[in-house]
């Protein structure tokens, strides 16, 4: 007899103890809340959660630093998002990429 097959797989199963920050900032046209989630899961990028529009990306330095991510991603407002940018740079972390093998 052969053994059932789940239709789950699991992939992986890890608990941290992550460090995380709430965050509320407010510009001239907007007020921005985001959750912020350290972890070591996602080489090197953070969980950023926009508790304004619900919308949430693994991000790094880098990717905070582009506007487009920001509005695209986060749905930050154009005029807002060199200062949010900034603001957010501050917080994470900065790790070198790497170039992966094919």
């Amino acid at each position: 007899m052969e053994p059932q097959l789940s239709p789950i797989e699991e992939l992986y199963h890890v608990s941290e103890v992550d460090k995380v920050r709430f965050i509320g900032v407010t510009t001239d046209h907007a007020r921005y809340d985001f959750g912020v989630i350290f972890t070591g899961q996602f080489f090197g990028k953070m969980l950023v959660v926009s508790l304004s529009s619900g919308r949430a990306a693994l991000l790094d330095h880098e990717d905070v630093l582009d506007a487009d991510v920001l509005h695209r991603i986060l749905d930050v407002d154009p005029i807002d998002v060199g200062a949010v940018g900034d603001f957010l740079g501050t917080l994470l972390p900065y790790v070198p990429r790497y170039e992966q093998a094919d």
